[in-house]
């Protein structure tokens, strides 16, 4: 999920993943509560490793 922020002094908003929230928070920024739910991140699933097949 993706989280509006937004920190004194800077006039544009950023999004960032729900995950780095608590880091922008130390950093000053602020969770921006607009009443909307929040925008969904689209992300790839992660591939399985690769498996050889034989002898090594």
């Amino acid at each position: 999920m993706r989280v509006r922020m937004r920190h004194d002094g800077i006039e544009q908003e950023i999004e960032v993943a729900e995950i780095s929230v608590k880091h922008y928070e130390r950093s000053g920024w602020k969770v921006v509560d607009d009443g909307q739910a929040p925008v969904l991140m689209k992300t790839a699933a992660a591939k399985g490793r690769r498996r050889e097949t034989g002898e090594n």
